[in-house]
């Protein structure tokens, strides 16, 4: 199909050849951007910004209101590339910017890879530099990164002298499931046809403007029938997208439209056929289209008059008395009663008179409407009072001079901004790397450094778990319900709430072997978290005029979230609820979608008073509301994936939460002699957690590097997490680093979630550091043993936090509330009271200084001077 080009040069339409010699200017760009929009996208290229020498930005926003544009010329970062996108252009397109970490953070689908070729070699910097590869090569390295490839073939940009379809054949095959568009000599209708077979698009601008092609049979060059007329079967829709009728075109009635920007059509009786000419029932043309098999077109117009059918009704498919409403019809009898009263004055007492007379009136009910439809609870209730907040909503927005097709414009502009993805970490391998390099890149200290910051907010989960949450926090139980069904977390008979008897149940179920492996992991969890508390006491301390300290108080009730994703854990059930137990906390719940019968058995083990069988951000909300049996928890603690942290964070504040926990992190740290072996098996096993977790070493020399990424080579020949685990063995990586002043700096610059002190001389570091979450020492001590239960928690600060965040702990569930009791016969009572007063009033508070006044010990000499 044929692309449409408008190039902007100081605020004009040009042509130039090669790209350099001016050939024609075509003056205002926004009455060519009318006419090429009939046809469909526009591409509108920023010359002055593609040359460096400015840019025509103001009016290349203009030329995206008018018709649908793919943007290029001088978009160097994906910062402006998610500007134009989200200004509202379909597409943008990139020349020298489309590099794999620009292009990894745009959306797919959205982006148009730019290829200039001198005899199928890129060039670059104008055309005026040779890079020395070919354009096939580089299609294959970027296809999967963009929705489509623009190569200009510059020995004929702009010379009318053909375009050589043998090469854009051999680029498609290259381009793979990417959309080509070509451009450079393209001057006939067919060369269009031919590139439409092949797959493939024509961008075109000098024959357009020099009258050469015709845009009528550019449009419909691709175009056949197989009936003997030649006729095409044409759809006519209006800009709602209701269907009004079907016509017959040919590349004449074509033409007349696109001249006349109305709806013109083929007769089989009366010939060419402009629709409403004796009717009134006119129509204005918007766009044209054409079928994905090439035999049919659709016209969008804006109907004006009776309809589209000669009966009167609007549309042909409406005119057996089905109902047929479209929006746009209450548009039309809403704009009709308004403009009456403005034009005759009309003395009516119909709602929508008064609503223009009364602005008042319009304002009230508007606010009215909308308190009523945010109270609605059933469906039937929430669709009579969304239609009426619609009427009301209609008039204020024709009221204002607006329309439905404007608000159907900016809603489409709305829906298609988007979000930068996280940049891609130097050496991530998006094809699944294959090699040991590729597993575990070389990094420098501060590249690991950002590794660890990445905790960006992953796109659209906050949206969706504050949806989530709030949902639950209106309608409790009925929508928990609703999104653990929708997610597949229930069937519609199965039960949220698990009693404390169905877990024991479950407990009494399991194999014996696997009930004594949690039961003495949970001994040890439980022992730990015993010794924990009786290292925290009560403060009971002497203070001037009597007594203060600190008492120990657990919270009432807490919810533990326990992951049942990818790889249900039990052991989390475990770490979370045994601690809060020995806390003293008197309610214990969980929350876990897709319970196992071990996990079922490990929360009866722990001491949980019963299950919540659903996840994410439902889960989380059922545990800081409550349901049913389970009461309203004061802290929510446990790990989860991004879902589930961001529900922990929206609920913060109706209650405590432990910790914002992201992707599991590990650095091993290497000094003197080691085992690549084990060390290589510490990384994998971290890497297998999920495919954003971050395996990092740091090791002395480079042949010691060499050896862990070949030790992990070997090791995931059979591992059957193969996949999840090299993902993220390409995310993390290994620094070369000897020194031990730079160690000390790297891991307190990476603040790990796990640090594990490997090799002969590793603990020696120890003394010097304090940023981590958990520290594990020596060869014997891998991390795996911190997550399985050896005593300490695995629950623990990522993301960098554990420069001043501490892990899941029986701390976790106690609040240390403080207590001061005084004595006005106690030493010191009198001069405390003196140092109340005179600091209240040096801070202005008259108040709290007259309370402190009254307290001043009768004995006393006098009052304290004001």
């Amino acid at each position: 199909m044929i692309v449409p080009s408008i190039d902007v040069m100081g605020g004009r339409a040009v042509q130039l050849v090669r790209g350099k010699t001016l050939e024609i200017d075509a003056g205002d760009p926004r009455p060519i951007a009318e006419r090429f929009a009939l046809a469909g996208e526009v591409a509108v290229i920023d010359l002055d910004a593609a040359l460096g020498r400015g840019d025509n930005r103001a009016l290349i926003r203009e030329l995206l209101a008018i018709a649908p544009c793919r943007v290029g010329g001088g978009i160097r970062d994906a910062a402006t590339a998610f500007e134009w996108l989200n200004a509202g252009a379909r597409k943008v397109i990139l020349g020298t910017a489309a590099r794999p970490e620009v292009l990894e953070r745009l959306p797919r689908d959205r982006v148009i890879a730019a290829l200039d070729a001198v005899e199928g070699e890129v060039v670059v910097e104008g055309w005026t530099k040779r890079t020395g590869r070919d354009v096939a090569s580089r299609m294959r390295e970027l296809r999967e990164l963009v929705g489509g490839f623009l190569v200009t073939f510059v020995e004929v940009e702009g010379t009318l002298g053909g375009l050589p379809l043998e090469r854009a054949s051999a680029l498609v095959e290259s381009a793979g499931s990417a959309r080509v568009t070509f451009a450079g000599g393209v001057r006939r209708p067919e060369e269009l046809a031919a590139l439409d077979a092949l797959g493939a698009d024509g961008q075109v601008g000098m024959a357009l403007y020099s009258g050469r092609m015709d845009l009528a049979a550019a449009i419909t060059a691709p175009l056949r029938s197989d009936r003997e007329d030649g006729l095409w079967p044409t759809v006519v829709e209006d800009v709602s997208g209701r269907t009004l009728g079907l016509v017959w075109s040919d590349e004449e009635s074509v033409r007349t439209a696109l001249e006349e920007r109305r709806g013109v059509y083929r007769s089989r009786s009366r010939g060419l056929w402009r629709k409403g000419e004796t009717s009134g029932a006119t129509q204005e043309l918007v766009r044209i289209s054409l079928d994905c098999d090439r035999d049919a077109l659709r016209f969008i117009v804006r109907q004006a008059g009776a309809g589209f059918c000669h009966t009167g009704a609007a549309s042909c498919f409406d005119a057996d008395g089905g109902s047929g409403f479209a929006f746009s019809d209450l548009e039309d009898r809403l704009r009709e009663r308004l403009s009456g009263v403005e034009s005759t004055g009309e003395n009516s007492d119909s709602l929508t008179v008064r609503l223009a007379r009364e602005p008042g009136l319009l304002t009230g009910k508007l606010v009215e409407e909308a308190a009523e439809l945010a109270a609605a609870r059933s469906a039937d209730e929430a669709v009579a009072e969304f239609c009426d907040l619609f009427y009301f909503a209609l008039t204020r927005l024709l009221e204002a001079g607006g329309s439905l097709e404007r608000a159907r414009s900016e809603l489409g502009r709305r829906a298609s901004r988007t979000r930068a993805r996280p940049p891609r970490e130097p050496g991530a391998d998006r094809d699944s790397a294959h090699s040991a390099g590729e597993r575990l890149p070389l990094r420098t200290a501060d590249e690991v450094a950002r590794l660890v910051r990445r905790r960006s907010r992953e796109d659209g989960a906050t949206e969706i778990a504050v949806g989530i949450v709030e949902d639950v926090r209106t309608r409790g139980a009925v929508a928990v319900r609703a999104h653990a069904e929708r997610l597949g977390e229930l069937g519609p008979d199965d039960p949220i709430v698990l009693s404390r008897g169905a877990l024991d149940a479950a407990l009494e179920r399991l194999d014996a072997s696997d009930r004594g492996v949690l039961e003495r992991t949970a001994d040890r969890i439980r022992r730990f978290a015993e010794a924990q508390l009786a290292s925290a006491g009560e403060l009971d301390v002497q203070v001037p005029g009597g007594r203060a300290g600190h008492s120990l108080l657990p919270v009432r009730a807490a919810g533990c979230y326990v992951p049942g994703g990818r790889f249900p854990l039990p052991s989390s059930a475990l770490m979370t609820v045994i601690p809060a137990r020995v806390a003293g906390v008197e309610h214990v719940w969980v929350a876990s979608p897709r319970p196992t019968a071990h996990t079922l058995a490990a929360a009866a083990i722990a001491g949980a008073d019963g299950l919540l069988a659903v996840g994410g951000a439902q889960g989380v909300a059922a545990l800081a509301f409550g349901l049913d049996a389970a009461p309203a928890a004061d802290v929510v603690v446990g790990p989860g994936n991004r879902f589930v942290t961001a529900a922990k964070r929206h609920v913060f504040g109706d209650v405590g939460i432990d910790m914002l926990a992201g992707p599991s992190e590990l650095l091993v740290v290497v000094r003197g002699s080691f085992s690549p072996a084990d060390v290589a098996a510490d990384l994998i096993a971290q890497a297998e957690h999920d495919p954003a977790a971050l395996p990092l070493a740091s090791v002395e020399s480079p042949e010691a590097a060499e050896a862990v990424r070949e030790a992990v080579r070997v090791q995931l020949e059979d591992l059957p997490t193969r996949e999840t685990a090299e993902v993220a063995l390409a995310r993390g990586g290994i620094v070369v680093v000897a020194d031990e002043d730079r160690i000390v700096e790297l891991v307190e610059t990476v603040r790990p979630e796990h640090l594990h002190l490997a090799g002969s001389h590793g603990a020696r570091l120890l003394g010097r550091l304090r940023a981590y979450g958990a520290v594990f020492l020596g060869e014997a001590t891998s991390e795996v043993m911190g997550d399985y239960g050896a005593g300490p928690n695995h629950t623990l600060p990522t993301g960098g936090t554990a420069g001043f965040a501490e892990g899941l702990s029986v701390f976790s569930f106690l609040r240390r509330p403080t207590w001061l009791e005084l004595s006005d016969t106690a030493g010191g009572y009198g001069r405390l009271v003196r140092d109340v007063v005179a600091l209240a009033r040096m801070e202005g508070l008259e108040g709290h200084a007259r309370a402190a006044e009254r307290r001043i010990p009768a004995v006393s000499e006098g009052a304290v001077g004001r």
